[in-house]
């Protein structure tokens, strides 16, 4: 088997298991189903921070070597910690989130008013959205992503199941009971709160050791994963006493002014720092852009951590005491401002540093974490013209709904299921289910999230309501759609067979003595008439060529069945040309 920077790290491990040894010794191969993951090797390398011709000499000699009887055996074990997290996300999403979602801009649309759908509806819709869809989701990655970039064990593993049950539990009891609350089943409001304020106590616990335990020197994402575990921590308890509010004030309805502003705190302080993480430590590797800007990142992290705490403060009391109202103001410029200097840290629109031209693999992930970032842009920008309006107007009311919508759907939607695309194939050891529906879901996705941002801001705007009213109820049942052909792949994925990952071929740019004859004849495939007119009658079977052509590079052939290899490579070569 010969090492090139497309070789499947896992068909090279299955092949070649000393391979292994060279492998731990790096920290990796730590991912990827049953023999590690399916990627090129150079690839991996960018990913992993490691030189590429340094491991592939490493791998060259533990080759050489062969199988050592006295080393310790040592086998993959398939870590499935993120699935049934993952999966009851993904049902959370397109039931009460996404789908309740959709019944009700259905019903703004047709009764031409945002306000006509009961507010309790809308917060049980956001708490789906909130704790079940994103909560669940990142839980579900961070237990398997954070200790494999610290290179260190999950710490107390069997609490992740304790985890799940609660965090599920209370999420669905509080979905179940809040829309019919009433003196009786008020009392599951805090109980709800509670299990899920535990369900978040324990991740933290969970990550805290598993990074404290880590070796590995400090990185400049390892300080936006611990803000994000204690907003999260926060947002729990702060979820708690509404829960408890709304028991003792005998409603089931938090009241607008405080729970928008709750709403912000949860998707800058846990959502966005636990998205930023991963994004600093992968953006450069998954879209071959250069490493992230350290000063412009640091900036971001400290400038927006104390912003939020006195953009929560200003909002929520702002109706109050309009005397806070510059206040709110300047802290949305200064959570806008924060942001964007981030996506230029991260360098996520930038030109690709092509060292990674040469390898192939699925990166239709790509287009929609650059996407994630133009939607975050766009929710920034609409946000930044809200103090524009007046305060507590109408126009307002519809922008921040708006921008709410470009944030969570636009920008954290479209992110996790940019990442799931790439990483569970990752996590699995296979490919993706289907391009195919991957790309139509990221289109749709699209076409819905523009349709509920656009209609939503020129009903504010325009004095056409009536036609941009008619069209607000479409877009959710587009997302809901492009949600749910994610979800039906992304789960194939997940409970796909673990099998051999065919090798990429590199693109040749020209035939020389090392090239392999079946590569070449695949990629060019009039070159065929050269090898016979040379004598190589045997390649007129498509059986052979799919063969005996594999083993044979032209140089080898050539001293088989001798010919002069100098004209044949150049009569190759010119037919390229003339092609």
């Amino acid at each position: 088997m010969e090492i090139n920077r497309n070789t499947i790290i896992k068909n090279l491990v299955k092949k070649y298991p000393q391979t292994m040894a060279v492998f731990r010794k790096y920290n990796l191969v730590v991912a990827g189903g049953v023999r590690g993951p399916n990627e090129p090797l150079a690839f991996f390398a960018k990913a992993h921070d490691v030189d590429y011709d340094e491991i592939v000499e490493e791998l060259k000699v533990a080759i050489e070597k062969g199988v050592d009887e006295n080393a310790e055996k040592v086998e993959l074990v398939e870590d499935k910690v993120y699935s049934k997290f993952f999966k009851t996300a993904l049902i959370m999403a397109l039931t009460i989130g996404v789908a309740v979602g959709a019944i009700i801009l259905t019903d703004i649309g047709s009764k031409h008013n945002f306000h006509s759908v009961v507010h309790s509806l809308v917060q049980t819709h956001g708490h789906a959205q909130l704790f079940g869809w994103v909560g669940l989701s990142i839980i579900g990655f961070a237990y398997y992503i954070v200790p494999r970039v610290k290179n260190v064990e999950l710490k107390y593993r069997e609490l992740t199941t304790v985890c799940f049950y609660l965090m599920a539990t209370g999420t669905v009891l509080r979905i179940l009971v809040q829309p019919y609350a009433n003196k009786i089943t008020s009392f599951f409001l805090p109980i709800s709160g509670l299990l899920e304020f535990l369900a978040v106590a324990i991740f933290a616990f969970i990550i805290f050791s598993t990074v404290l335990a880590s070796k590995e020197k400090r990185e400049a994402y390892d300080k936006f994963i611990m803000a994000g575990v204690l907003w999260f921590l926060l947002c729990s308890v702060i979820n708690l006493f509404m829960d408890g509010y709304m028991l003792v004030a005998g409603t089931n309805d938090i009241p607008k002014i405080f729970y928008s502003p709750f709403v912000h705190v949860f998707l800058l302080g846990f959502v966005f720092m636990f998205i930023f993480a991963v994004n600093i430590r992968t953006v450069y590797a998954f879209l071959d852009v250069g490493t992230a800007r350290i000063g412009a990142i640091n900036t971001t992290f400290w400038l927006l951590n104390l912003t939020i705490p006195l953009y929560f403060i200003a909002h929520s009391l702002s109706y109050k005491f309009p005397f806070l109202i510059p206040i709110s103001n300047l802290t949305v410029y200064l959570v806008a401002f924060s942001i964007l200097l981030f996506v230029y840290g991260i360098r996520i629109f930038e030109k690709s540093t092509q060292e990674l031209d040469d390898v192939i693999m699925d990166r239709s992930y790509s287009k929609t974490i650059r996407t994630a970032y133009v939607w975050l842009i766009i929710g920034v920008l609409i946000l930044g013209a809200k103090p524009l309006f007046t305060p507590f107007s109408e126009a307002q009311y519809l922008l921040n709904g708006a921008a709410n919508h470009a944030l969570t759907v636009g920008f954290i939607t479209f992110m996790i299921i940019g990442y799931a695309s790439k990483m569970v194939p990752t996590f699995k050891g296979v490919d993706m289910h289907s391009i195919k529906l991957a790309n139509l879901s990221f289109y749709l996705l699209n076409i819905g999230c523009f349709l509920r941002v656009y209609t939503q801001i020129m009903i504010g705007l325009s004095r056409s309501e009536d036609f941009y009213y008619s069209l607000i109820g479409f877009s959710g049942w587009i997302e809901l759609t492009a949600i749910g052909i994610f979800g039906y792949n992304v789960w194939k994925t997940m409970n796909a067979e673990d099998e051999d990952i065919e090798e990429p071929v590199e693109m040749l740019t020209e035939i020389t003595g090392d090239t392999n004859i079946a590569h070449a004849i695949d990629q060019y495939p009039e070159i065929l008439e050269v090898f016979l007119e040379f004598g190589f009658k045997q390649l007129a079977s498509p059986v052979a060529r799919k063969t005996v052509a594999k083993m044979f590079t032209i140089k080898q052939a050539a001293k088989i069945h001798p010919v002069e290899i100098d004209s044949l490579l150049k009569a190759i070569n010119e037919r390229i040309k003339k092609s």
